[in-house]
């Protein structure tokens, strides 16, 4: 049969399977194409039934690359290696930060004083202003969404950073929302510490933290979600028990969070524990990934780990270390082992400036 000759139900359902990375080359094709992938109940469908295109991101100095890590063989000793295939954002502006959620990247840039929200996918893009004249470098920022309606309404998360008071920060709330286009004050204040590195992760259009407090035994970490649903902060369980000095999340197929934690146990004894989640709600579920130990202290590879990603495949992580002393990836695999990534092909002039590594995964979500 002729396309043509299809029942247009049944061929909004074939194109819901094809990938949103080469729909979005068929909008140039036609008229009623275009409008056919521009319209909110072809983006539900094809959010449910098209496979997900995971792509390794990177922020490295102020632009934001597509990379490829060659993992084949890693098991057999042949060393693994890095390249970053192509610039994604080519715009000026400098970029502080990037945030990925549902297909759509939050841009901080503060040179220009915005927040810029762009689907990659699309080219569909969102200037964002501050509320009060100017953006902060020490703000957290992210992107969610409210999936209690059939269209998921975007919202971004602005968390102003207080000055610390014995290593604490106080924090508050604002919350821009894409339907009204405007700010405003949550009016909820916490208090809990964060790496400067944890930037957060999002997935299910919520954001994840692995903070830090203080109680009457001394510092623990805890997990900590925003709920753009109810706009509420949560407090989480993580595995139990959890004395991990050092912790990081990353997120595995937009399905799952996955947690390391680093304990230096003594000057010839640490280890790294790898967890993902079975089950996301009000109590988490974690199950064990993998575990690495060693007669030496990784002090210098930990220290500044915060951006990760899990090979569930070959079972190992893929990690960059922007620690003070080393500024270097790695991989790191149940076999103890750990090995420096060839990234000498990299058309970056300096790997240190590296500062976030994640997936981005395409999607024709509309901002």
């Amino acid at each position: 049969m002729e396309w043509g000759s299809l029942p247009l139900d049944l061929q909004e359902e074939i194109l819901s399977r094809v990938p949103a990375k080469s729909l979005a080359r068929l909008r140039s094709t036609s008229k009623r194409w275009d409008a056919l992938l521009k319209s909110r109940s072809f983006t539900k469908i094809h959010s449910a039934n098209a496979p997900k295109e995971s792509m390794v991101t990177m922020l490295t100095g102020d632009k934001v690359y597509l990379a490829r890590f060659n993992l084949h063989g890693i098991n057999n000793n042949v060393a693994p290696s890095l390249k970053l295939t192509s610039q994604l954002y080519l715009k000026d502006p400098h970029i502080c930060n990037v945030f990925h959620c549902d297909g759509l990247l939050l841009l901080s840039t503060f040179k220009e004083n915005r927040l810029e929200v762009w689907n990659p996918c699309s080219g569909e893009t969102k200037f964002i202003k501050p509320r009060n004249n100017y953006f902060k470098e020490s703000d957290l920022y992210a992107l969610g969404y409210d999936n209690r309606y059939s269209c998921k309404k975007y919202k971004v998360l602005r968390v102003d950073r207080q000055d610390p008071v014995g290593g604490i920060y106080n924090y508050e709330y604002e919350i821009y929302d894409f339907t009204n286009e405007s700010w405003k004050v949550l009016g909820v204040t916490t208090e809990w510490g964060l790496d400067p590195n944890d930037r957060g992760v999002s997935l299910k259009g919520n954001t994840y933290w692995v903070p830090f407090s203080k109680g009457p035994w001394g510092y623990h970490k805890f997990l900590l979600c925003f709920d753009f649903s109810t706009e509420e902060v949560q407090s989480m369980s993580l595995p139990q028990p959890f004395p991990y000095l050092v912790a990081a999340l990353s997120v595995v197929r937009e399905e799952q969070l996955c947690l390391f934690g680093y304990f230096d146990f003594a000057a010839d004894s640490a280890e790294l524990h790898v967890w993902m989640t079975t089950s996301i709600g009000s109590v988490m579920s974690w199950s064990k990934f993998f575990t690495v130990k060693t007669n030496g202290s990784w002090d210098l590879f930990v220290a500044g780990m915060m951006s990760f990603l899990a090979d569930e495949q070959n079972k190992v992580l893929v990690c960059f270390n922007n620690g003070i002393y080393n500024n270097f990836f790695y991989i790191v695999g149940e076999t103890n082992q750990i090995q420096d990534v060839d990234d000498h092909c990299c058309v970056t002039t300096s790997r240190s400036y590296c500062s976030v590594l994640m997936n981005y995964v395409p999607s024709l979500a509309q901002i």
